[in-house]
């Protein structure tokens, strides 16, 4: 008889753990976009975009800076294809 009790009170804490609890919370509506703001990548102001091409441009100029002072060695440990 103890093996029954043991195995009902093993089973009612397994499914437990196994039960998804529901969600109680909503979202608020001011989180939420439903028309969006027809900017691409998701940017809400247009000065957002030049800033996003700006850092790129900084970017890209200063690697073509230093690759262009590079030595094209055979020997400089790269891969030659």
């Amino acid at each position: 008889m103890a093996t029954i009790s043991a195995a009902a009170a093993t089973t009612v804490v397994a499914r437990a753990a196994i039960a998804r609890p529901q969600a109680l919370g909503l979202p608020q509506l001011r989180t939420r976009s439903e028309r969006g703001t027809g900017l691409s990548l998701g940017l809400s102001n247009n000065l957002l975009g030049w800033i996003l091409l700006g850092v790129f441009g900084l970017i890209w100029s200063l690697y073509t800076v230093y690759t262009s002072g590079l030595d094209e060695d055979e020997e400089s440990g790269g891969l030659s294809l």
